[in-house]
């Protein structure tokens, strides 16, 4: 079943190339929450990278300060 414009329709209702339609707008859906899910994967690791950046310049930061005193 199919719903378009508030109007449900059955698979028998809708022509062939209706039905690839339908077939090809669910692969599409789930190829974009998958490629969602990359995304939100990749903010994580620049995230984590910039993390990393961050400690390693407080780090030195932290070592210049201990040699000047």
């Amino acid at each position: 079943m199919i719903t378009i414009d508030d109007v449900t329709y059955t698979e028998d209702q809708l022509s062939d190339v209706s039905k690839a339609h339908v077939e090809r707008i669910n692969e599409l859906r789930k190829e974009a929450a998958s490629l969602q899910m990359i995304l939100e994967e990749k903010k994580v690791l620049i995230h984590t990278y910039a993390a990393s950046i961050k400690n390693s310049v407080e780090v030195v930061e932290d070592k210049e300060e201990a040699v000047n005193e």
